[in-house]
C-alpha cells in the first residue's frame, strides 16, 4: 500500500502541471469562455485535495478524484 501512496504523491504534481498547462493553452488559443474559470476551480480543488491527503487521506483522495473527473468533463 505504501508503494501506491508514493506513486500517487509523485503523479499528482505532474498531473497538476499538465492540467494547468493544458488549461492555460486552451485559455489563450480559444475565445475566453466561462467554463475555463470552472476548470481553474477544478485545478484549485485538485491542489487542495493533494494538500489535504497528507492529513486526511480518504477525504483528500476523494477530492483529487472528483476534481480530475470534473476537469475532464468540462
Amino acid at each position: 500500500m505504501s508503494v501506491l501512496r508514493v506513486g500517487i504523491n509523485i503523479l499528482i504534481p505532474c498531473l497538476i502541471l499538465f492540467l494547468v498547462f493544458a488549461t492555460w493553452m486552451g485559455y489563450i488559443a480559444e475565445n475566453i469562455r466561462d467554463y475555463y474559470n470552472l476548470k481553474w476551480g477544478a485545478i484549485l480543488l485538485l491542489l487542495a485535495g493533494y494538500i489535504l491527503q497528507f492529513y486526511k487521506k480518504t477525504i483528500g483522495l476523494i477530492l483529487v478524484g472528483l476534481s480530475i473527473v470534473s476537469w475532464f468533463l468540462l
